[in-house]
């Protein structure tokens, strides 16, 4: 009873315990929840129609679209630029998808297994025309190669065997082509569905046709509204308004973006700097002269670090920069190039020609490895095939017997001479390129293995250098870049507002430079490399007025400051913001209206020579289809097309009031063209440019209704 009663008399305490454990179980699996959402969100990259897609889904988009250029273009490695391209081809790719995807579902559109199987069988699609799928002989799609393909790799991955990588590559490409050849597939039948929705008729067709057919010649007079003076005209706001909500539709933008100001210093090579770099590449100059063998001459573009590697082979001027190669022909065999600057690369360079011949552009061979026990045993057997071949053996039936295939094949020029090669590689293609049709030889490299080589065909002679050269770029010692950097510190240590900043930028030899409608596609600020961090701040930090760290960027080369001016929200754009645009506008409007006062009682095109500031041109072939270009005003005029196709032969007409002047006008001829009224044609020429016409709206109308919201910038 003492217990029970002890119990009652904690009673409260002890519901509050029980109901603060409860509180803090569930909050804990709350705040779990919570937290997972949280990092689930920020992993985002992006959503289009509600559907957000993760960091690592778009990365896969990303990597298959790059593994598409490897394949497609043949290449292993892109620049910054097209990796942002093909970033930006693949997160564009994903949204147009998405977009036409939704409307196809709706609408009970989809691709069958059965038509993906049988473009893949003919062909019929871009993204097939590729070199791994096509036969080495026509050059051309061949399904039976993609098949092989197909069949090797199925078998390499069931017996389980490490397959290469060039076939995973090749294998994940296929698949990204299925999918691409579906999409497009879709998109494809989408716009033909909406085509149909376009239609002309007659009456329109036969009007279309004669606001072409028919054509007039006239003497024109021009009066430019630039002849005005500024100062002859006042604009007030009550008339900015007015403009501003006459075209108000067309300043609305459907992206928010960012007005920003940025000091951008790029780090430049001292004098010092310049005096180094000549020095060295007239001690390379001097050591090309002094090499008595290309291996040396080798040496010295190798110790010189050389941006253009040197390999013991001739090859065409075009595999040299254009400053080397546009002074070959002069120069020659044995002499060095003085050491020189190129400005346009940003490099000093020099070169010793090593050799100069005539060697064909393409080769066809075949070749068969020598196999023994050891050396001895690899040369006689050497000496018995060469005999063997010399006595007329067949080429194939001696490969055979060394469980070889002893096809042929071709090897270009341009295959090899981008190439870095070893000595085994360019003693090999020295001996092939050396060979006349016909001819076999026994080569021994230098990693003691034995080869025999016989050349078959040779095509087009061409003109082949061997050349060592030592290109270095002029760059900008650490000294230097200490200097920049500290005296730009200072500078920015010192103005910490934009005000002051702008203030006291020239004094220190600095520009500041507005940039207007920074989005986050932009992959950075201004074009320069490596600002990601920079845009970041303008986007998730920055409030307007501040500025920003000091950044290091570009390829190390640049420095950075940012001040955020502006936020241009999603909407329609402020008539301030666009107030200078606004002047301009309504003051040459005003120009026009003022020019015209002076010429509406103008009758006759002698009347109209005699005013001021008048330009007067012939005209020919104007037609009502097509808005007349004025050269003396600088613009395209609708109106003088459409008063054309009204007026009579011989009558005078005017004044009109254009985009960017005043125009009389009297029609000398009228003509029509030789070209035929076919309605049907007509009319279906007109429904499809009235689809193109619309098409963009459609999409565009699409992507705004999709929220589409792109946060790539904060993670690539």
């Amino acid at each position: 009873m003492a217990a029970l009663q002890k119990i009652r008399s904690k009673g409260v305490l002890l519901v509050s315990i029980i109901a603060v454990a409860l509180f803090l179980f569930v909050a804990g699996d709350l705040f779990r929840g919570l937290e997972s959402l949280f990092m689930k969100s920020s992993q985002q990259v992006g959503e289009v129609e509600g559907k957000s897609i993760s960091i690592q889904e778009y990365q896969k988009l990303v990597d298959d679209m790059q593994t598409y250029y490897e394949v497609a273009q043949q290449k292993s490695s892109f620049s910054e630029d097209e990796l942002n391209r093909i970033k930006d081809e693949a997160w564009q790719t994903y949204v147009q998808q998405q977009l036409i995807q939704t409307q196809c579902e709706k609408l009970g559109l989809a691709v069958s297994d059965a038509e993906i199987s049988d473009i893949v069988k003919t062909g019929y699609s871009q993204m097939l025309q590729v070199p791994v799928f096509m036969n080495q002989q026509t050059g051309r799609y061949d399904y039976a190669t993609v098949n092989q393909f197909l069949t090797e790799y199925k078998k390499l991955k069931e017996s389980g065997t490490q397959i290469p990588e060039e076939y995973e590559k090749v294998y994940k490409y296929y698949l990204f082509a299925q999918r691409q050849i579906r999409d497009q597939l879709l998109t494809q039948k989408y716009q033909v569905l909406l085509s149909q929705c376009f239609l002309s008729n007659p009456v329109e067709a036969k009007q279309a046709f004669e606001s072409r057919a028919e054509e007039s010649d006239l003497l024109i007079a021009a009066i430019p509204a630039a002849s005005v003076k500024d100062d002859d005209v006042k604009v007030t706001d009550e008339e900015l308004t007015a403009k501003y909500n006459e075209d108000k539709e067309q300043y609305k933008q459907f992206i928010e973006t960012r007005d920003v100001k940025i000091i951008d210093v790029p780090v430049v090579a001292s004098e010092a700097d310049k005096q180094a770099a000549e020095k060295e590449i007239g001690e390379a100059a001097s050591k090309l002269a002094a090499a008595t063998s290309n291996a040396t001459a080798g040496n010295v573009t190798r110790q010189a670090t050389s941006l253009l590697p040197y390999s013991d082979v001739y090859k065409m001027k075009e595999a040299f920069p254009s400053m080397v190669s546009s002074t070959l022909d002069s120069t020659a065999v044995g002499s060095v190039k003085a050491p020189a600057f190129d400005a346009m690369t940003n490099t000093y360079y020099t070169y010793k020609v090593l050799g100069k011949t005539t060697q064909p552009d393409s080769v066809l061979f075949r070749q068969l490895g020598v196999i023994g026990k050891d050396e001895a045993d690899i040369a006689k057997k050497a000496d018995s095939i060469m005999t063997a071949l010399g006595a007329g053996a067949n080429f194939k039936e001696i490969a055979k017997k060394y469980n070889q295939v002893g096809d042929s094949s071709w090897v270009a020029t341009a295959q090899y001479q981008n190439a870095t090669l070893g000595a085994d590689d360019a003693l090999y293609i020295n001996t092939i390129f050396g060979m006349n049709a016909g001819e076999t030889k026994k080569l021994k490299l230098e990693n003691g293995s034995t080869i025999i080589l016989q050349v078959m065909k040779t095509t087009n002679p061409v003109t082949k250098y061997n050349v060592a050269a030592v290109v270095k770029e002029l760059k900008f010692s650490d000294e230097t870049y200490s200097k920049e950097y500290n005296k730009f510190s200072s500078f920015v240590a010192a103005n910490t507002t934009l005000e002051s900043m702008e203030a006291n930028a020239a004094k220190s030899g600095y520009v500041v430079r507005p940039l207007n409608d920074v989005t986050t596609s932009a992959h950075g600020i201004s074009g320069i490399r490596a600002t990601r961090d920079a845009l970041k701040w303008v986007f998730d930090d920055a409030k307007v007025g501040d500025i920003s760290p000091l950044y290091e960027c570009g390829s190390n080369d640049h420095l950075l400051v940012v001040a955020l001016t502006g936020i241009n929200k999603e909407g329609y754009r402020s008539q301030e913001k666009l107030k200078d645009e606004l002047t301009e506008i309504v003051k040459n409007e005003k120009k026009v209206a003022k020019i015209y006062e002076s010429a509406k009682n103008v009758k006759s095109m002698a009347e109209a020579q005699k005013l001021k500031d008048v330009v007067v041109d012939t005209l020919k072939h104007v037609s009502f289809s097509a808005p007349a270009f004025i050269a003396s005003t600088g613009a395209s005029e609708p109106l003088v097309s459409a008063v054309a196709a009204k007026t009579a032969k011989g009558a005078f007409a005017g004044p009109i009031k254009g985009n960017n002047g005043v125009y009389m006008m009297q029609v000398i001829d009228k003509t029509k063209t030789a070209e035929k009224f076919d309605a049907k044609n007509e009319e279906a020429s007109i429904g499809m440019n009235h689809f193109r016409n619309a098409s963009s709206t459609i999409i565009n109308s699409l992507y705004m209704k999709a929220k589409v919201k792109d946060n790539r910038y904060k993670f690539f």
